[in-house]
């Protein structure tokens, strides 16, 4: 594998959290069992396989390699990723990747999903099965759910 981007590996259970981030610099972050990233101010060739990805804040150092992981899986035959955002940035990440679409000649094709405090409910159970989870039981009043994850992933407290 290319080691463009350096990260760090740390293991919970059956889960590995691999990413890297300086303030300021560059932040990304992956799940890699629940294929699920979170940001993406540089592009590690080793979170390519990622599809779903959330994006917490739009600064340079949380978005700037989205252009780039887009093109890539373009260029690799692969899905089109799943991206989350907050919802007053859609438009203007849509505007980004129209823009880098034009410089470099090639499709930036992904869906962006826009997010707001309080997402609803169906934001929620469409990125969870997105990854293969499942609500197993709810509390309406707290707002806690009991998620299972695929088979295999342990994330018991």
């Amino acid at each position: 594998m290319l080691d463009n981007c350096p990260f760090r590996t740390l293991k919970h259970k059956d889960l590995t959290i691999e990413g890297y981030s300086r303030a300021a610099v560059q932040s990304y972050w992956r799940i890699p069992e629940l294929k699920l990233g979170f940001d993406l101010g540089a592009q590690p060739w080793d979170f390519m396989g990622t599809p779903t990805l959330c994006i917490t804040h739009t600064h340079l150092d949380h978005i700037a390699a989205l252009p780039v992981y887009v093109a890539r899986r373009r260029m690799m035959k692969m899905e089109p990723p799943v991206v989350y955002l907050p919802e007053h940035a859609v438009d203007l990440v849509d505007t980004l990747l129209k823009v880098c679409q034009r410089l470099d000649r090639g499709r930036q094709t992904c869906e962006l999903i826009g997010v707001r405090p309080g997402a609803s409910y169906d934001q929620f159970k469409r990125l969870l099965d997105g990854i293969g989870g499942m609500i197993v039981e709810s509390d309406s009043a707290t707002g806690v759910y009991l998620i299972r994850f695929p088979a295999g992933t342990n994330v018991e407290a």
